[in-house]
């Protein structure tokens, strides 16, 4: 369940995240400036992976030490 569930959230996170960046960079920008915001490719994926790494290690380390825990027997 957790192999399958942190790469779906984490990709989530990305795309909603951009686009409320976006949304309100766009609002920014564009009456200053008159052009919307400029993003370069490299940065922002670097930025994504980084974010996808960090989810599927916050997900599976916590999860793969609960699962080798024996059970506390009462």
């Amino acid at each position: 369940m957790i192999r399958w569930e942190a790469p779906l959230v984490a990709p989530a996170g990305i795309v909603l995240g951009t686009a409320i960046a976006l949304a309100t960079l766009m609002l920014m920008m564009k009456g200053p400036t008159g052009q919307g915001p400029y993003i370069p490719p490299l940065l922002y994926g670097s930025f994504a992976g980084a974010v996808v790494m960090l989810g599927l290690t916050a997900v599976t380390d916590p999860a793969r030490t609960a699962l080798r825990r024996e059970t506390l027997e009462g």
